[in-house]
């Protein structure tokens, strides 16, 4: 089975690569707070073009809105 959340495209490299290069230090630290509190594994898969949203999955986190992906995750 698996689950998807909307979650920022320039967190891409972090997640599907482990590039955490191109990220400031404030969404490092969002990143990590929405997989650590979600308990996300590495992605399988996500989208292929950006949407702007409003609301996504790492608003509860702080994130603003943004240019998001659909990342696709496997569940336990």
């Amino acid at each position: 089975m698996t689950c998807t959340y909307t979650l920022p495209a320039h967190w891409a490299p972090a997640l599907v690569n482990g590039d955490f290069t191109g990220l400031d230090e404030a969404d490092e630290e969002a990143l990590m707070r929405v997989v650590a509190c979600e308990n996300l594994p590495d992605p399988i898969a996500c989208s292929d073009e950006p949407e702007f949203r409003k609301y996504h999955d790492a608003q509860p986190y702080g994130v603003l809105a943004c240019d998001c992906l659909e990342y696709v995750f496997p569940e336990d």
